[in-house]
């Protein structure tokens, strides 16, 4: 008897019950407007031959974009540097970021918390000013970089760090890695604060040594953190257009250059948006499967 009322009342609530919520269909129409249409149209536009210098009207290529994209050269070399610049700021920036919670984590004292602001700060500052700041820095006569490191002897004249295929990437990754620290220092510490006190009491009272409570107790707690602050700054690297566009605009030559750049070349100063629709769609992919990666990694993690 309990079993057909209780079959009863679940018919009943599921009849009730709409299977799409009406209230979410104002957000997926914003979805779909934002996202979703400009998506597809990059799509479409990527199978296209559309440059706005000539007078000839969108034209159906097929994969020709694709095969151009294969065999160019800068495009190799962009997506290169966008990879080294991604994931070597990440990679960086994640241990000093790690490194600086853990050392500031049991500071007190009436300058701990004028210490843990000072370290925020570069956060806080625009990515613009970052690499304005950074530019007048690395200039070749007067800036500041050049005249410490011969001050110091470690060099004997000054480097052309933005001026050198060989430098420019490096100088502009280090601008990075100081503006990104503050984010994974923030993301670790509050993963830090949030550990149980009576795990870590349990480690003291079985006389657990620093590197050992590090290891077994804390990095655990701190890996989901780490992993998801990893992901949401290698999607912001991926599409960091300012620094590498005021630093170098992506030279000299392409030593610098990204994908977000070589985008904004082919499409704005170029005109050929059929190319660059095909490397948007390219790029869009890659973030995608890095995104996978990283839910996996989650999902196994957790598992």
């Amino acid at each position: 008897m309990s079993a057909k009322l209780n079959t009863r009342s679940s018919r009943s609530l599921r009849g009730k019950i709409p299977f799409l919520d009406w209230m979410v269909i104002p957000t997926l129409i914003v979805l779909f407007l934002i996202v979703g249409y400009p998506v597809v149209s990059t799509a479409i536009l990527s199978f296209q031959e559309y440059n706005l210098l000539k007078p000839n009207p969108p034209e159906w290529i097929g994969i020709d974009n694709y095969s151009d994209m294969y065999a160019d050269r800068v495009f190799w070399v962009a997506l290169t540097n966008t990879l080294i610049y991604t994931f070597g700021t990440v990679f960086v920036s994640a241990l000093i970021g790690l490194g600086l919670a853990l050392i500031l984590e049991n500071m007190t004292g009436r300058f701990s918390s004028w210490i843990n602001a000072i370290v925020v700060i570069p956060w806080a500052v625009p990515f613009v000013v970052v690499a304005f700041l950074f530019r007048f820095m690395y200039m070749q006569n007067g800036g500041i970089v050049n005249e410490v490191l011969m001050d110091v002897g470690i060099l004997s004249q000054p480097a052309p760090w933005l001026n050198s295929s060989d430098l420019a990437l490096p100088a502009i990754i280090v601008a990075n890695v100081w503006a990104t620290t503050p984010f994974f220092f923030l993301v670790v510490a509050a993963a830090l604060s949030g550990i149980p006190d009576a795990v870590l009491e349990s480690a003291r009272v079985d006389r657990a040594g620093i590197w050992s409570t590090l290891w077994h107790i804390k990095l655990p707690f701190l890996r989901t953190p780490l992993v998801i602050g990893s992901l949401l700054m290698v999607i912001a690297n991926f599409n960091d257009f300012a620094k590498v566009w005021v630093m170098t605009q992506g030279g000299p030559g392409y030593s610098s250059t990204t994908l977000v750049v070589y985008v904004y070349r082919m499409a704005f100063e170029n005109f050929d948006l059929g190319y660059a629709s095909a490397i948007g769609i390219i790029w869009l992919i890659l973030l995608l499967g890095t995104a996978a990666l990283y839910i996996r990694l989650l999902l196994v993690r957790s598992s």
